[in-house]
Order: structure tokens, then C-alpha cells, then sequence
């Protein structure tokens, strides 16, 4: 809600803005205030509104003291100068009629002049200028009425001359009110976008200067600015040549694409700078200027290094952390146990947040392999020449900025234990060529060296997505994806086993609670429901993001289904339609408070009749369709499932 100030000069006007405001659709959304003063008045008040709205004169000045263009002129329209004309001709007799008021009331008015109306004569007047000069001016133009604003009109009475007061009618001030709503709210938008560009600019760990058509300077962070070395006052406006002199050569205004990647020197720091003109029409409208020391980038590239190495050395995780009761989660354990008996490749799939990193390290802790390394490497964190150095190592000098003494790779790291590649999909096809050498001869080549090393490794690879589809749209190498494929576990997603939600809700809470050292949260029975009918698209990575906003934003001891819904937000409104993966046998319906009545049956049908129902599938699906009315499109709704879906299970259960 914000608030229109009204700033009216006589107290007719303050009952047709009250009546206008009461009649406004948004009245319920705007805070109003009326504020009868004149203009010499305003100077002295203490004006509290987001948007003001006056007429002529007052608005002028209003407009000339804020420039943040807070101000709507409540105009003054043709109709309502025509009432004031017709009015003065009645009442006078007026044959010469002369109209004092600002540019935008006065506009056109000259034409108004006909049969059944005097001749009439316009003058503009500013906020500054002197309302007699004005009078005597129209007097000696041969005026005998003057018409104009309440200030105009009332120093003409004053002064024993014919005069007139325009008065603003309902429609002019709704017209007024309109434009007030949507001022406001393209200021709102104007500033979000401003501070979302500040805050852009501002924290990105990189110098940005932008330029204008003339190669001036308009934007310059505090990261160029401190790189630069000069007063962000000295930076602003000045021609880029003048600033930094490399950065305009060659000639930014010619270049037609972007020039990425080159090293200049900036106060004695070598800095990696890209450069992206902006053209509109083969013109040059503007530019982009990027740069980071190249110190900076080494480091961010030896810390990823780094991590990579500590973190996937050794496994953290083992099955007593998987939190979880469901049938889905057991049997999830049990047959990943089975797994990590053997030797044989494994592929894990699902979705993401659903814990496949967590399952594998498990796996190779109750390996034979447990006493050795297990290396964690995301194939979608790396660029494809870098995750091949990564996975591979590299002799010394192999490209330029290898270390001299070379590089061991991830799977020689991985000797005599497990390798987790997560992602698999986003590995180049290039790089899944080499890597199917690697599982058929268990061996490797390290970059610009030309002697094969034996490994011993067991590969763990895990996806997100269809790996039968990218094989069809050869987007992955069917050879590897059945040398991968050997085992596969498929991870459920949360909304498959809701059972788990409250214990993993329980856990994450605790844990978030002692973390952050406040109080210690429980949550109610109404905000447990919510929390397992949500959908959880991001599923157990989700579930703890939310426990943690809990941990944080919560006061009270008792978290409720308020707290709960607040952190959610807009997630809330995808808990349905989400399409059932898997074999119709395991299908669970997300779990809602309201039932489903079917126009063709007396029973309501609550979809948390079927939470940890041992009811067949095909049962289910019959069920909901009956209770739908036969109806696919909400029976596919009700099952968590898109109409196709629905459809295929159909036909596979003889239900068309």
C-alpha cells in the first residue's frame, strides 16, 4: 500500500477528490490524504506522501522541488475550462475572455473560441512568476474576464476584476488517481531494477565498465574502481582512452563481436579483460568491459583443484545416515548393499537433491574397496579441458600453465578404490570416448605423455536425466552408457515416499538448530502435513534448505504450518501435477487435505487414503477414475501424473 497526497487550494475540491477516491476501483490499495494549503503554504509543509497530486501552479513548483517524479498534475481538462468560460459569459457578459493557467491547461485552448463563445486569449504562467503582471498584461490586451486556477482567479477578485475559478471535476481527478497508480508502480519497478543491476555490478568478483556510444564512461564497480586506482568521481563521464588508455585499443567502436580473453597490464597487475561491444544497426551503442587479475583466477583455479582433492579422497557417508523408514528407502539400502558387494559398475538415477552422492559413498563403505580412496568428481563443474586434465593429470608442460612437475588425475588418484562421477551426462563426447577406453583396458593416459598407467578402479556414475533418450538423440555414447549400465539403482524421489518427510524434517531441524546455536524448533502436526504434501521438486537437498530458513526466521519454539507455508513461498504452488517416474506398481498420490468428489458416486475420495496403501496399481488408477467421473485430465491430477501417463497405465491395465 502507498499513500497519494492530495495538495488542494479551495475546500470545493476537497469533496470531489474524497467522492472520486471513494468510487476508485484500487481504493482498498491506497492509503490517501487530503492537504488543502495554497502555494506559498507547501513550502512551509511537512508533506508525507509517496505521490502527490495538484493542480497548475502547485504542481509546477511541487515538480520543480522533487525531481524523483513523484508528482501527477490533476489536469485540468477541456470541459472543465469550458464550464469556467460559459459560466463567465452568464454571469459578466465577458466578450473578451483572457486564461492565466500552466503550459498544460492552456494547451489548445486558443480554439475553444465560436459562435457561442468570446474570443480568448492564453497565458502561460510558471510557478515563479507574478500573478499580477499577468492580470494587467490580459487587461491591457483588452480582456474584461479573467479565468484561471484558484490563485489566478482569487487575485483577480481581489482586485474588483471579473474572475472566474476552473474547477476540477470527478473525471479529471480518477484520470489523476490512474496516473498516480501507475507512477508509483513503474517507480517500483524502475528502482528493483536499478538495485538489481547495483547489485549485480557491485558483487561480482570481477571489474565491469560499461560506456556509451561515445566510449564514455557510465558504470564502473568498485572492483575497476579500486583497480583503477582513482575516485569513482574522477571515472564517471571520462572518455575510456583517458582512463585506461589499453582498453580502447584497438578502437572499441569498431569492434562487431566480442574480444575475449586478452591480457593487458593495469597499474602493474596483469588482468584478463573481455571486451563486448554492443551494435544496433552495424553502430556502436554502447560497450561492456570485463577484467579479473589473472593472480585471482589462479587462485579460484588451484582452490578447485584443491577441494576436488579433499573432498573426494575419502568417503563421509555411510547407510546409518540415510534417514528414512519408507518401503521406497529400504529397499533402496538393501539392494544398494547388494551392489557394493560386487565389483560391477553402477549408474545411480535421480533427480536432483535426491542424495545419489550420499548413497554412493555408502556403497563404497561397505565395499570390498573400503580402505581406499574414493574421489568425487561433478562432470557439469568443470569446462571439457579442464575436467579432462582433472580426470586424466597431465606431464609437466604439457599446455601452457600446466605445473612443470605435471598433475596426477583423478582416476590415478582413485587407485584401488571408487571414482564418482556425478553429472555423467554433461561429459563431452569426446571426453566419454576416452573414458570407455578407461573401463575396458583399466587404463590411463596421462595429457602430453605416451606411456598407458594401469588403474584399478570401480566407477560409480550417477545423472539426472534419460540416459536412454540422450543415446537415442546421440547425445551419449550407447557403448558406454551399457558398460556404465550395469547396475542400476534408482533413487525415489521424496514426493515417492513421503513417509520420510517428517524423521528427515526432524533431522535436518536439529541439526540447523545446533548450527546456528538458537532455540530448539519442533514443529506442529499442521506443519508437518504441509511439509509432506508439498511436491518437493528439489527433494531432500530442498527439504533441508527449508529446515535451515526455519531455523533462522523462526522466533517461536512451535514452528507452524504458517511458519512452514512462509518458507516455501511460491514452491507451494507446484505440489501438483508432477509427473510419476517408474512402473505404475510403485505409484504413490501426493498426499492433500481435500477430497475429490465424483459426480457419479456418493464417496469422496481423500488421495491420503492411499498413502502406504497396499493396493495394486491397477486398483488405484480404477479407483480415481471412478471417483474423477471417468474424467482423465483430474484423475491424472489426483494420481500425480500427466494424461499420457495416465493414459499408458490404462492401457496397460485394460481400463479404456
Amino acid at each position: 500500500m502507498f499513500t497519494i497526497e492530495f495538495i488542494v487550494p479551495y475546500e470545493k475540491l476537497v469533496s470531489v477528490v474524497q467522492e472520486a477516491f471513494a468510487e476508485h476501483p484500487k481504493r482498498n490499495e491506497i492509503k490517501f490524504l487530503v492537504n488543502q494549503v495554497g502555494i506559498d503554504d507547501v513550502k512551509q509543509s511537512n508533506l508525507s506522501g509517496d505521490i502527490f497530486i495538484a493542480r497548475g501552479l502547485t504542481a509546477s513548483y511541487l515538480t520543480r522541488l522533487r525531481q524523483n517524479g513523484s508528482v501527477v498534475e490533476l489536469p485540468m481538462s477541456g470541459y472543465d475550462i469550458l464550464r469556467a468560460m460559459t459560466e463567465g459569459v452568464t454571469r459578466f457578459g465577458a466578450k473578451r475572455i483572457a486564461i492565466i493557467a500552466t503550459a498544460n491547461a492552456v494547451y489548445g485552448v486558443d480554439n475553444f473560441a465560436s459562435s457561442f463563445l468570446p474570443a480568448v486569449r492564453t497565458y502561460e504562467i510558471g510557478p515563479s512568476d507574478d500573478l499580477d503582471t499577468f492580470i494587467d498584461r490580459a487587461l491591457s490586451d483588452g480582456a474584461d474576464l479573467i479565468i484561471g486556477g484558484d490563485f489566478i482567479s482569487t487575485r483577480a477578485i481581489e482586485r474588483n476584476i471579473p474572475a472566474v475559478r476552473i474547477e476540477t471535476g470527478k473525471e479529471s481527478v480518477r484520470q489523476a488517481i490512474d496516473e498516480a497508480w501507475r507512477l508509483y508502480h513503474l517507480n517500483i519497478e524502475e528502482r528493483t531494477r536499478v538495485q538489481r543491476l547495483n547489485a549485480l555490478v557491485e558483487h561480482v568478483h570481477e571489474g565491469i565498465v560499461s560506456v556509451d556510444s561515445g566510449k564514455r564512461i557510465t558504470i564502473c564497480n568498485q572492483y575497476a574502481q579500486e583497480l583503477i586506482g582513482t575516485p569513482l568521481d574522477e571515472i564517471i563521464g571520462k572518455p575510456l582512452c583517458a582512463i585506461l588508455p589499453a582498453l580502447d585499443s584497438p578502437d572499441f567502436a569498431t569492434l562487431r563481436s566480442p574480444a575475449i580473453g586478452d591480457f593487458i597490464e593495469i597499474n602493474g597487475t596483469r588482468t584478463a579483460v573481455n571486451r563486448v561491444p554492443v551494435v544496433v544497426n552495424d553502430i556502436f551503442a554502447a560497450g561492456i568491459v570485463t577484467f579479473q587479475k589473472l593472480s585471482q583466477i589462479q587462485k579460484i583455479e588451484t582452490r578447485i583443484r584443491r577441494e576436488a582433492n579433499r573432498k573426494g579422497l575419502v568417503a563421509n557417508y555411510d547407510f546409518s545416515m540415510v534417514i528414512g523408514t519408507s518401503a521406497a528407502t529400504r529397499k533402496t539400502i538393501e539392494l544398494a548393499k547388494g551392489f557394493a558387494k560386487v565389483q560391477a559398475n553402477i549408474l545411480l538415477v535421480g533427480e536432483t537433491g535426491t542424495g545419489k552422492e550420499l548413497f554412493a559413498q555408502s556403497i563404497h563403505t561397505v565395499s570390498p574397496r573400503m580402505n581406499g580412496p574414493f574421489v568425487a568428481i561433478n562432470c557439469a563443474a568443470l569446462p571439457e579441458s579442464l575436467l579432462e586434465s582433472e580426470l586424466f593429470g597431465y606431464v609437466g608442460g604439457a599446455f601452457t600453465g600446466a605445473a612443470k612437475e605435471g598433475k596426477m588425475g583423478m582416476f590415478e588418484l582413485a587407485h584401488g578404490g571408487t571414482i564418482f562421477l556425478d553429472e555423467i551426462s554433461e561429459m563431452s563426447l569426446q571426453l566419454q570416448g576416452r573414458l570407455l577406453r578407461v573401463i575396458e583396458e583399466r587404463e590411463i593416459m596421462r595429457l602430453g605423455h605416451d606411456t598407458v598407467l594401469p588403474v584399478d578402479i570401480r566407477i560409480i556414475a550417477a545423472t539426472n536425466r534419460n540416459l536412454e533418450q540422450d543415446v537415442e538423440e546421440n547425445r551419449f555414447r550407447k557403448d558406454l552408457f551399457y558398460r556404465l549400465d550395469v547396475l542400476r539403482l534408482d533413487i525415489p524421489p521424496l514426493r515417492h515416499r513421503r513417509e520420510d518427510i517428517v524423521p528427515l524434517a526432524r533431522h535436518f531441524l536439529a541439526l540447523a538448530d545446533a548450527e546456528n546455536k538458537s532455540v530448539v524448533h519442533t514443529i506442529d502436526e499442521s506443519g508437518y502435513e504441509l511439509l509432506q504434501n508439498h511436491l518437493w521438486d528439489g527433494n531432500v537437498r530442498q527439504l533441508r534448505n527449508i529446515c535451515e530458513r526455519l531455523s533462522v526466521v523462526v522466533a517461536a519454539q512451535t514452528v507452524t504450518a504458517a511458519d512452514v507455508a512462509s518458507c516455501l513461498g511460491s514452491a507451494m504452488a507446484r505440489t501438483m501435477g508432477a509427473d510419476c517416474a517408474g512402473d505404475a506398481s510403485t505409484l504413490h498420490m501426493p498426499q492433500v487435505s481435500q477430497g475429490y468428489q465424483s459426480s457419479q458416486t456418493s464417496r469422496t475420495f481423500r488421495m491420503t487414503d492411499t498413502i502406504g496403501s497396499d493396493l495394486p496399481a491397477r486398483e488405484r488408477i480404477a479407483e480415481a477414475l471412478a471417483c474423477c467421473g471417468g474424467n482423465r485430465t483430474r484423475t491424472a491430477k489426483m494420481l500425480g501424473m500427466d494424461r499420457t501417463t495416465l493414459y499408458r497405465h490404462m492401457l496397460k491395465y485394460g481400463l479404456v
